[in-house]
C-alpha cells in the first residue's frame, strides 16, 4: 500500500555513477546488517541497536562504522542511463568516535531516502512524484570495517545578501487498493493501481499537514482521478472548503474488450488566504450525474505550497525555487535554537553539515544557488528509527563466472534450482549459475525489489561475454500485485515470487500486458520499451519461467524435467508425432491457420506424423450447460496419452481451457497421466497462460505443474490476443523449432529468441511467454532414418505399391551430422505405410465446411529389428486402397533396444493400381482372444476394466486399411456397442502375417458380457470370434500405468506401475508367460513404504536358467498389502530381442 510520507526528499543533483562492472562486491566479506527505512529523514542507530543486530560493541571501533546504500526510487528502465553497479558508501555522522570506542552514549546518524522520488521540472517550475511500483522500503547496509568510514563534513556558509525566508514544499497522498482490470471476467494487469473508492461514500476529505502556508501565495493542487462508468462523470475539488474546480472523466464502453476505466489528471492553482490554518484539507466529491451506477477512484493527490521557513516538528526538509533566480542566497530560518543542525542533502549520499550563524534571532547561512539545493534542519530529539533489520550472508555476484544458463530463484527454492542446475551441467554440459532474487536486489537495487535490478544483473553478465549467456530461467511464480496488496498471497509464497514486467497500460484488457521479455532487452539503446510500434525491442537471450509457488511444486517440476530429458521410459514413437488442434467458427480461420502450420512443417521436414483435431470435424452435443464435443475431447486426451512431440492449439480460450465447447478443461488437465509422453504446447488463445494472477492457477500453469502428466513446456499467452498476430508468432515458431543451430537441434530458449524477434507486432505479442526451461531441448529423435530400397530398387528408381503386392523395404539409420550409417544402432523400427492423402471436410456446424487433406488410410503398421544400423521389412498391400495413382507415404521411427537413442525418417512413394499376378487366397485369418493375459478361458471372471488381447494371424497379413466399406476390424460388446479397433492392432516383430489387438475397457458393469471380434485379411477374407466373461466386483482393483522399460529389451527390463496406497508395505509378485501361456518366471519381493510410481523390480535374463528366445511375452503384476486386505493387479506385453 502506498503511504503518505510525513517527510519528503527531492533528488536534484547529477551523481556520477560507475558504468563498468566492479570486480568484487563490497558484500563479499565482512559482517553486514540490512536495515530498512520507510520515510525520508535522519535516522539514529545507538548502542542498543548495534547490540540487537548482533554486534559486540566492546569490539567496535566507531571510526570504522560504514553504511552503504543506493537510495530510494526505482531503477531506470532505459539501459543507457547510469546507475550504481554495486553498493555506494554513504557519508554518516558518528557521535563519540574520536576515542575509538563505541560507548553506550555513542550513536550513528545517517540520512535515509524515501522509497519514492519527488522530482522538479524546471520548465513548469513544479514538483511531481514517482511512486515506487515494487517496494515501500529503502534499504541500507551496515558494517564495521577494518578501515575508516566516510563521514559528513562541515560546509561553510558564504556571504550572500538575497534573503530567503520561505520554502517550497511538496507533499502527496497515494494509496494502492485496487487494480481496475482486476474485475470479472479479467484478472489484474498493468502497473497502475488506484486508491480510495467513491461509490457508497461519494465525498471524502484528505488532510495534509501544511502549517505555515504563506498567505495569498500560490497553492497548486495536482489531482489524478479515475472512474469506471458507462457515462461521463466528474469530480469536484475543494481546498479547506473553498471550491477549486472540477475534472471530467470519460465514459467507458460496454464491450467485453473496451477500456475498463478512464483516468484524468488536472492541476489547479489558487492563491488562498489560509491564515492560521495548520492543516490543508482537500475535499473530493464524485458526481455520477444521471447514472445510478459508476465508481470513482482517487489515484493520487499532490500539493505544492510555499511555507514559512522554520523547523516543524523534529525534522524539516526544505528547498526554494526563489533561490534559482540568484547566484547566491541567504537562507533565513525563523529559529533561534543554536542546538539545531542543518544538513545539505542535495547529494543524499554525501550530506554535508551546513554551518550557520544566528542573526536577528534567526538562523542564517549563505550558499551558491546556481542549482536547486535541498536541506534538512533537525533538533536532537525524535530521530527516525529503522523499521527492519537483519543479518545477511556474504555474496559476490560481481565476480560470477559467466554461465550458459542463469537460474534466478528465491532462497526458499535454491535447493530445487540447484538440483536442476546440476542436471543441466551433467546431462547438457552447460555452465549454470543459480542466484536468488535477494542476492540480485542486494547488489543491484540496494536490497529492495525492482524488476530492473534483475535485468541489470543479466545485462552485466551479457556485457562481459555476449556469446556465452544464452538462457535465463525464472524459477518461481509471479503476481501482477508486486506488493501483496490483495492479501491472497502468503508471506511464504511472496518470497518465492519473481516479478514479471507489467505494462504502463492498466485499463485496456488487450493492450495491457505482462512479459518476461524485459529481462532479455540487453542492448544499450533498449529498456524504455515504449508501448507503441517504435518500442519493439529484440531479445538477446531466451527466457522461460517455471511458475512454482511451493517447495513441492518445485520438486515435482524438476523431477519432470529430468525425467523428460534422461529417462529411458520417454523413448517412443510419440516423438514422431505432432498434433494440430483448432477451434470452429469465425469463418474457419482457426482451422485454416492450423492446417497452414501443418503444411509448413511438411515443407520444412516431412518426417513427422500429423494428428489433426479440428473441432468442426466432430459432432456437437447440446447439453444444459451448452454445446459440447465429447469425441473431440477424447481425441485430445488420446493425443496426450499416446503422446505427441508438439501440441498446437489455435482458437478461443481462457485461463480455464479451450473453446466454448470445453474440449480441454481444468478437470481434463489435472487428470492427465502422460508422464512419459509430455508435449511442448503452443497455445495461440486468450489468457490460457496467465501466470501472474494470485487468485487463479491457469490451465497452462496446471499443465506444466501436473506432477503426473500434462506438458513439459508451453509457449502460451498471458492476456487476450488477436488471431492475426497469433498467426504471425505461430509462423515464426515453426520457422525455428525444427531448424538446427550449429548442427544441433535448438533449445527452447533459442526458439523463443527467434520467434519473438520475428513476430514483432507492437504490444500485441508481448504477452506470449515460455512457461518452461529455456535450456530444454525437445526429445527430437537424434538420428535420421532413410529408405534405401523398395523391392530391390533404389529409392531414386522408385516402385509402385499396388494392391495385393508383396513389398520389401530396406533402410538404414544414419547419423544426422555425417549422414553415414550408424552401425552401432541395434533395436526396433516402427514402420507405418499410408495410402494417398484423403480429401476431407468438416461438418460445417458453425458456418461453411472446411476442406483439408490428411493421411488416414493406413496400409501397414509393424515392427522390425534393426541390426548394425540396417533393417528390412516385408508386408502385403491390402486390397482396400485407392486405386488411382498418387503419392503415399512411409514413416519410420526407430529406437535402440536399450532406449538410449532413436531415429526418424519418411519417404514418399507412388501408391495405386492392382497386382494382376497376385496369389489366390480364400483362407480367413485366425483369432485367439483373452482378457488381461493368455491364461484367461472363455466364461472366466475379470475386473471391470479388463484388457482385451486378441492374437490374430494370416499368411498374407491383416487388413488395417479404412477405405474398404465394412472391412474394418470391428469389436462388438454385448451385441450392441461397436468400436473399430484398427488403430489398436500391431503386427508381430519381423512378421507381417501375425499380430495382436490390445484394447482397454473401462468401468464395465458387473455381470456377464460377450465380445465378438470380426477381422479381415489383406485379401478381404473375414472371420469372427466370440469371448464370454463375467465382471466380478472383487477383482476391480487395477494398477495404473503398467508398463516395462526398455521394451523391446535385450537383457534387462524394469517393471513399473502406479497405485493408490503410497507408503504402505506390499508384496509384489510378477508372473511372466510365453506366447503359449506357460509360466516361465515368477518374481516375488516385499516392498516397504512403497512409492508411486514404483519401478524397482527388474527381469535380468542373465540370472535365468530357462533360455529366452526372441518373441512376445506377457506378464501379470499382483500387488498385495502386507497390512490390509487391499490387492490390485495389472498386465502387459513385452518383447525380447536376442
Amino acid at each position: 500500500m502506498k503511504l503518505k510520507l510525513p517527510y519528503t526528499i527531492l533528488i536534484f543533483f547529477v551523481f556520477s555513477l560507475p558504468k563498468s562492472l566492479a570486480q568484487n562486491s563490497v558484500l563479499a566479506k565482512g559482517d553486514w546488517v540490512k536495515i530498512g527505512v520507510a520515510n525520508a529523514g535522519i535516522y539514529k542507530l545507538d548502542a542498543s541497536f548495534f547490540q540487537k543486530v548482533g554486534f559486540n560493541i566492546a569490539q567496535i571501533n566507531p571510526q570504522n562504522i560504514k553504511i552503504y546504500g543506493n537510495g530510494g526510487g526505482m531503477l531506470p528502465q532505459a539501459n543507457n542511463i547510469s546507475r550504481p553497479k554495486d553498493l555506494i558508501e554513504n557519508a554518516i555522522a558518528v557521535e563519540g568516535e574520536t576515542d575509538e570506542k563505541f560507548d553506550n552514549q555513542d550513536f550513528v546518524l545517517f540520512y535515509g531516502q524515501s522509497p519514492h522520488k519527488i522530482m522538479y521540472d524546471s520548465l513548469s517550475k513544479s514538483f511531481s512524484h514517482q511512486f515506487n511500483l515494487y517496494a515501500d522500503t529503502t534499504f541500507y547496509f551496515l558494517t564495521v570495517s577494518e578501515t575508516k568510514g566516510l563521514r559528513i563534513k562541515d560546509q561553510n556558509s558564504i556571504s550572500a545578501t538575497q534573503e530567503i525566508s520561505t520554502f517550497d514544499d511538496y507533499d502527496f497522498h497515494e494509496v494502492d487498493r485496487k487494480n481496475i482490470l482486476a474485475q470479472a471476467p479479467f484478472a489484474g494487469s498493468g502497473r497502475e493501481w488506484v486508491g480510495e473508492e467513491f461509490s457508497g461514500n461519494l465525498e471524502q476529505i484528505f488532510t495534509f499537514n501544511q502549517t505555515g502556508i504563506i498567505v495569498n501565495s500560490p497553492l497548486k493542487i495536482i489531482t489524478s482521478l479515475a472512474a469506471s462508468a458507462f457515462g461521463q462523470t466528474e469530480f469536484a475539488v475543494k481546498a479547506n472548503g473553498l471550491s477549486v474546480g472540477t475534472t471530467t472523466l470519460n465514459a467507458i464502453g460496454e464491450d467485453r474488450y473496451d477500456y475498463k476505466g478512464s483516468f484524468s489528471s488536472k492541476s489547479f492553482i489558487i492563491n488562498p488566504d489560509f491564515t492560521n490554518a495548520t492543516d490543508l484539507k482537500i475535499g473530493l466529491t464524485y458526481n455520477r450525474k444521471s447514472l445510478n451506477a459508476g465508481v470513482g477512484y482517487l489515484n493520487f493527490l499532490g500539493v505544492q505550497t510555499v511555507r514559512n521557513l522554520k523547523l516543524y516538528g523534529n525534522q524539516t526538509a526544505f528547498r526554494s525555487l526563489e533561490s534559482l533566480k540568484y547566484y547566491s542566497v541567504k537562507f533565513s530560518l525563523n529559529e533561534t535554537n543554536t542546538n539545531l543542525k542543518i544538513w545539505d542533502i542535495s547529494n543524499p549520499f554525501l550530506p554535508q553539515n551546513q554551518l550557520f550563524t544566528v542573526q536577528n534571532q534567526k538562523i542564517v547561512f549563505g550558499i551558491n544557488s546556481t542549482s536547486l539545493k535541498e536541506f534538512i534542519v533537525y533538533n536532537n530529539a525524535g530521530f527516525l528509527e529503522p523499521i527492519s533489520s537483519q543479518k545477511i550472508k556474504n555474496q559476490n555476484l560481481q565476480n560470477l563466472e559467466i554461465p550458459d544458463l542463469l537460474i534466478v530463484t528465491s532462497e526458499s527454492l535454491r535447493k530445487q534450482a540447484n538440483r536442476l542446475a546440476d542436471f543441466r551441467r551433467q546431462h547438457d554440459k552447460l555452465v549454470v549459475q543459480v542466484v536468488s532474487t535477494q542476492e540480485i536486489y542486494h547488489e543491484f537495487s540496494s536490497g529492495r525489489q525492482d524488476i530492473s535490478a534483475i535485468r541489470d544483473f543479466v545485462k552485466t553478465l551479457y556485457e562481459r561475454n555476449s556469446t556465452k549467456l544464452k538462457y535465463l530461467l525464472l524459477f518461481g511464480d509471479a503476481s501482477f500485485d508486486y506488493k501483496k496488496r490483495l492479501n491472497v498471497i502468503t508471506n511464504e509464497t511472496k518470497e518465492i515470487l519473481i516479478p514479471t514486467y507489467q505494462s504502463r497500460e492498466s485499463l485496456h484488457p488487450i493492450y495491457s500486458f505482462s512479459s518476461d521479455d524485459y529481462y532479455g532487452f540487453l542492448s544499450n539503446n533498449e529498456g524504455t520499451w515504449e508501448e507503441n510500434g517504435s518500442g519493439n525491442h529484440t531479445l538477446e537471450i531466451g527466457i522461460g519461467r517455471l511458475p512454482v509457488k511451493s517447495v513441492q511444486e518445485a520438486d515435482d517440476i524438476v523431477n519432470k524435467l529430468i525425467h523428460y530429458s534422461a529417462d529411458k521410459t520417454t523413448v517412443g514413437d510419440w516423438r514422431s508425432k505432432l498434433a494440430f488442434i483448432a477451434d470452429n467458427g469465425d469463418g474457419n480461420i482457426h482451422q485454416e491457420d492450423a492446417d497452414s502450420f501443418a503444411k509448413k512443417v511438411d515443407a520444412q521436414t516431412g518426417v513427422y506424423k500429423k494428428e489433426k483435431v479440428y473441432l468442426d470435424a466432430f459432432p456437437l452435443v447440446s447439453l444444459p450447460e451448452g454445446q459440447r464435443s465429447p469425441e473431440a475431447k477424447k481425441a485430445i486426451n488420446q493425443a496426450f496419452q499416446n503422446g505427441v512431440l508438439i501440441m498446437n492449439y489455435n482458437g478461443h480460450g481462457a485461463e480455464s481451457g479451450w473453446t466454448d465447447e470445453q474440449i480441454l478443461s481444468i478437470s481434463d488437465i489435472v487428470n492427465l497421466t502422460n508422464y512419459n509422453t509430455l508435449p511442448l504446447m503452443l497455445t495461440a488463445t486468450c489468457q490460457f497462460g496467465r501466470f501472474d494472477d494470485p487468485n487463479q492457477v491457469s490451465g497452462a500453469e496446471l499443465s506444466l505443474l501436473n506432477a503426473k502428466g500434462g506438458a513439459i513446456a508451453l509457449l502460451t499467452t498471458t492476456r487476450p490476443v488477436f488471431q492475426n498476430t497469433n498467426f504471425v508468432i505461430n509462423q515464426a515458431f515453426y520457422e525455428s523449432i525444427f531448424k538446427p543451430i550449429n548442427g544441433q537441434m535448438p533449445r527452447l530458449g533459442d526458439v523463443m529468441v527467434y520467434t519473438k524477434n520475428n513476430s514483432l507486432q507492437g504490444v500485441i505479442n508481448r504477452n506470449f511467454t515460455l512457461l518452461g526451461d529455456p535450456s530444454l531441448r525437445l526429445n527430437y529423435p537424434e538420428n535420421d532414418v532413410i529408405l534405401t530400397k523398395i523391392n530391390g530398387k533404389t529409392i531414386l528408381q522408385g516402385d509402385t505399391l499396388k494392391a495385393l503386392t508383396k513389398v520389401v523395404l530396406e533402410g538404414e539409420i544414419v547419423t544426422r551430422d555425417s549422414k553415414t550409417k550408424n552401425t552401432n544402432f541395434n533395436g526396433i523400427a516402427q514402420i507405418t505405410v499410408y495410402d494417398k492423402q484423403k480429401n476431407l471436410q468438416t461438418l460445417g456446424n458453425q458456418g461453411s465446411k472446411f476442406v483439408y487433406q490428411d493421411y488416414q488410410n493406413k496400409l501397414f503398421d509393424g515392427q522390425v529389428k534393426v541390426q548394425n544400423g540396417s533393417f528390412l521389412c516385408s508386408f502385403v498391400v491390402p486390397k482396400d486402397i485407392n486405386y488411382q495413382y498418387g503419392e503415399g507415404k512411409i514413416f519410420v521411427y526407430a529406437q535402440t533396444t536399450d532406449a538410449t537413442s532413436d531415429g526418424l525418417g519418411s519417404s514418399k512413394l507412388i501408391v495405386g493400381g492392382a497386382n494382376n499376378q497376385s496369389l489366390i487366397d480364400n483362407q480367413p485369418p485366425k483369432i485367439k482372444m483373452f482378457l488381461n493375459d493368455e491364461t484367461f478361458v472363455d466364461g472366466g471372471q475379470t475386473n471391470n476394466s479388463p484388457v482385451l488381447i486378441a492374437k490374430i494371424s494370416d499368411e498374407n497379413g491383416i487388413n488395417i486399411a479404412t477405405d474398404g466399406l465394412g472391412h474394418q476390424l470391428l469389436l462388438t460388446i454385448d451385441d450392441t456397442s461397436k468400436v473399430f479397433v484398427n488403430q489398436h492392432f500391431t503386427n508381430s516383430l519381423d512378421d507381417y502375417t501375425s499380430g495382436q489387438i490390445q484394447y482397454n475397457f473401462t468401468n464395465l458393469p458387473i455381470g456377464k458380457h460377450k465380445l465378438k471380434l470380426k477381422i479381415w485379411d489383406n485379401y478381404n477374407n473375414s472371420t469372427e470370434s466370440t469371448l464370454r466373461f463375467e465382471v466380478n466386483s472383487a477383482k476391480n482393483n487395477l494398477l495404473k500405468s503398467v508398463f516395462c522399460y526398455p521394451n523391446p529389451f535385450i537383457q534387462t527390463t524394469n517393471f513399473s506401475f502406479e497405485h493408490e496406497r503410497v507408503g504402505e508395505d506390499f508384496n509384489v509378485i510378477i508372473e511372466i508367460y510365453d506366447s503359449y501361456g506357460r509360466l516361465i518366471k515368477q518374481i516375488s519381493e516385499n516392498v516397504y513404504q512403497i512409492s508411486s510410481p514404483f519401478d524397482k523390480i527388474s527381469w535380468n535374463l542373465a540370472e535365468d536358467s530357462v533360455p529366452i528366445v526372441t518373441g512376445n511375452y506377457f506378464y501379470r503384476i499382483f500387488a498385495k498389502s502386507l497390512t490390509t486386505s487391499y490387492q490390485a493387479s495389472g498386465s502387459g506385453k513385452i518383447v525380447s530381442v536376442k
